[in-house]
């Protein structure tokens, strides 16, 4: 493991050092005032895990307090509150280790808040006597293994939705970070082939680079939950359940103001791009097609018709330059639009996918977010009808790897069309 350790994890041992010199106070009055201290690092420590939960509950981490075992941590808090007992008991106060939101503790723990990192104010302790010290040094320990055991049980039991989303995240941040310099590289070694050349070495280069990603697993079962070797292709559904149930496997890497991705979880998202790009490049030229053009135009006629539609419900920044982006979304997934599923009731094209890609777009910021599902759905159906969960879902409602495509090439096409 690293030997640089998180913050969190600093925290959480400053906190057990602090707590292990209470033994050592010579009077009450000494007591006091170290659990004082005690007490505001425990509460501030638990606002801190409260924020960072409620973003992994947006998004999965694969390193945030990466170093710290929750349920260790559990452990020890709760020892730490068996120290403060002890230390009372050793100036002739009787301290209950079973204390909870008590009243003097909630005050204290409301002034508190009022209080910056950088203000040295008393004023939080003005409210508490010298009997209610041990109530709100046990309470805010309390509280803090509360929260320790909370997050423990969330990241041991991520749920389908949350494991889908969060790869989503984790994928459009690479697609817009990283990308680039895979397809540079891929590209560059591309252009010394010819178009005859190409497809026996990009199949010699796929067995290389298939043989490559295998060794990133410790077994040919892990390796099959992430690849389906029938189909040749990679499971992105497997690969993502993978992922956020084995995040040690990949490094510290964070999403924020400035991404940082590990070298591991580089080389993951590098080789599904890499492998897209060279699947693409093996498809056989495609035929002419036997419709006539003037059918394919108006195919594209009828979808951009429907988009345009909603065309005044698009957000300031983007109202110019939606009509292009549906146009070139039209043409990189003309295949999935064109072809309406076994169970949609229209058939002239699949408008179940055009309206989860416009549900997707709307989560990215394209469309207005004053505008609700309902005003989409009546807009582009006459009626607020079954319809609407597909605009509601976006692209959930659509299969793992085609989602992952359509994420990949919005991401793209918004970063064009914004140069």
């Amino acid at each position: 493991m690293n030997d640089i350790k998180s913050k969190e994890y600093i925290l959480l041992t400053n906190l057990e050092l602090k707590t292990e010199v209470l033994p050592c106070c010579p009077c009450l009055l000494s007591l006091n005032a170290m659990s004082l201290s005690l007490a505001v690092d425990a509460r501030r420590l638990t606002k801190c895990f409260e924020l960072m939960l409620a973003q992994w509950q947006s998004c999965l981490p694969l390193g945030d307090a990466c170093d710290v075992n929750f349920p260790l941590w559990g452990d020890k808090v709760w020892d730490m509150i068996k120290t403060v007992r002890k230390s009372y008991s050793l100036n002739k106060f009787d301290v209950n280790l079973y204390e909870y939101e008590s009243a003097s503790y909630m005050r204290f723990k409301e002034s508190q808040a009022e209080v910056g990192a950088l203000d040295g104010s008393i004023e939080p302790f003005r409210i508490i006597s010298g009997s209610d010290v041990p109530v709100v040094v046990v309470c805010a320990l309390r509280e803090l293994h509360e929260m320790l055991m909370q997050i423990s049980e969330f990241l041991n039991s991520p749920t389908e939705q949350q494991i889908a989303a969060s790869f989503e995240q984790w994928q459009a941040c690479y697609q817009k970070h990283y990308s680039k310099a895979c397809q540079k590289k891929y590209n560059k070694w591309k252009i010394q082939y010819s178009p005859r050349t190409l497809r026996k070495n990009l199949q010699e280069r796929m067995t290389k680079e298939l043989e490559g990603f295998k060794k990133m697993f410790l077994s040919d079962d892990e390796f099959e939950l992430v690849y389906d070797s029938e189909l040749k292709r990679i499971d992105i559904d497997g690969l993502s359940r993978f992922l956020f149930t084995h995040a040690e496997r990949f490094g510290v890497s964070h999403i924020d103001s400035r991404p940082m991705f590990s070298k591991e979880l580089q080389r993951l998202f590098s080789f599904v791009e890499l492998w897209r790009q060279m699947q693409a490049d093996l498809q056989p030229a495609k035929k002419r097609s036997e419709k006539p053009a003037e059918v394919e135009d108006e195919l594209e006629k009828k979808v951009m018709a429907v988009v345009a539609k909603v065309h005044d419900f698009a957000s300031s920044k983007w109202s110019d330059r939606l009509p292009q982006l549906w146009k070139r979304l039209f043409m990189a997934f003309h295949s999935e639009i064109a072809h309406a599923g076994a169970h949609e009731k229209f058939k002239e094209f699949s408008k179940k996918t055009v309206y989860c890609i416009l549900g997707h777009l709307k989560s990215k910021g394209l469309y207005r977010a004053d505008v609700t599902n309902v005003e989409l759905t009546i807009k582009l159906e006459g009626i607020n009808n079954g319809m609407r969960k597909y605009v509601n879902n976006g692209l959930t409602e659509l299969d793992q790897e085609l989602k992952a495509r359509i994420v990949a090439h919005v991401e793209q096409e918004m970063q064009a069309l914004t140069a």
